[in-house]
């Protein structure tokens, strides 16, 4: 007889879809939920509590313990996370027994968990004031003293984080925003609106896009004649950004990694801003100018 088209037995194949190897007729899928998993990971998911939903949603409704056994998970953190999961709203339990668990479609997944993280943060702005208030009653015990500015480094990993300061950074500028970017970067920026908001900066801009022979199709948020290129490949890797001359942001590993490992450095070092600083002004009048 064959399977029901609902709900799969685990027993046949242990790991499925999660273990399959090159060569074989299930390792495409395996890739393309490996992507998927990826971009449940930025919605907070633990890499288990993705893979079990992935699992629930492909294999149909499973009991915990086929859910630990299938994928090779202990028992007692199985539970957790099919707990956890249906208090995400993203998981339900079959009234049954034994009890199993089922998926709710993707599509509901991502609004849940977008509509959750909207109230996370409409919670968070609406105590703002409050803990704002509150910290401010409290006495600060720093002893003030007259030594020499100390430079200051902060480590950025992640779109969002890296984002967030890129965009404090084009909203607090006064004189001038320089931007040596690739052309992956620079279309990461512009779908993030980070272009729209420098080109709305009163700021004057400058951006070089490197390695391009032309430029991107995405460039109107920006007067043209501040923008360059250059043609040459051994830039790929080079994205990074200078605000005026107190702050810089250089990262260590650009948009040619996937958008959770992006890593930067923010500096306010003096050094550091004008060596940037220097390599982006002997780079703008070796680029070329199209317009």
């Amino acid at each position: 007889m064959p399977k029901s088209s609902k709900s799969i037995s685990m027993e046949d194949s242990p790991l499925g879809i999660f273990s399959s190897e090159p060569g074989t007729a299930l390792y495409e899928q395996k890739n393309q939920l490996d992507k998927i998993k990826s971009e449940l990971l930025k919605f907070g998911l633990s890499a288990n509590q993705a893979k079990v939903y992935i699992f629930l949603g492909k294999y149909g409704p499973n009991t915990a313990p086929d859910v630990s056994k299938s994928l090779e998970i202990p028992r007692t953190e199985t539970y957790h996370i099919l707990n956890t999961l249906q208090n995400m709203g993203i998981v339900t339990a079959e009234c049954c027994q034994p009890t199993k668990f089922d998926a709710l479609p993707l599509s509901r997944v991502i609004q849940t968990l977008v509509n959750s993280e909207k109230e996370r943060v409409n919670i968070l702005l609406q105590n703002k004031k409050e803990l704002v208030d509150l910290w401010n009653k409290i006495p600060s015990f720093a002893v003030e003293t007259n030594e020499t500015k100390i430079d200051k480094l902060q480590m950025l990993q992640g779109v969002p984080q890296i984002h967030n300061k890129l965009k404090e950074m084009i909203t607090s500028a006064k004189e001038e925003f320089l931007l040596f970017c690739t052309p992956k970067d620079f279309s990461r920026f512009y779908h993030s609106d980070l272009i729209k908001s420098l080109g709305n900066s009163p700021v004057y801009e400058k951006v070089i896009i490197s390695p391009s022979h032309t430029l991107p199709e995405i460039t109107e948020e920006i007067n043209k004649s501040r923008i360059r290129i250059m043609p040459t490949g051994k830039t790929e890797n080079l994205c990074f950004m200078v605000k005026d001359f107190d702050e810089s942001l250089f990262f260590l590993r650009n948009a040619n990694h996937p958008s959770h490992n992006i890593f930067a450095v923010w500096a306010d070092s003096r050094a550091m801003i004008d060596s940037l600083r220097t390599l982006f002004d002997y780079s703008w009048e070796n680029s070329e100018v199209l317009y």
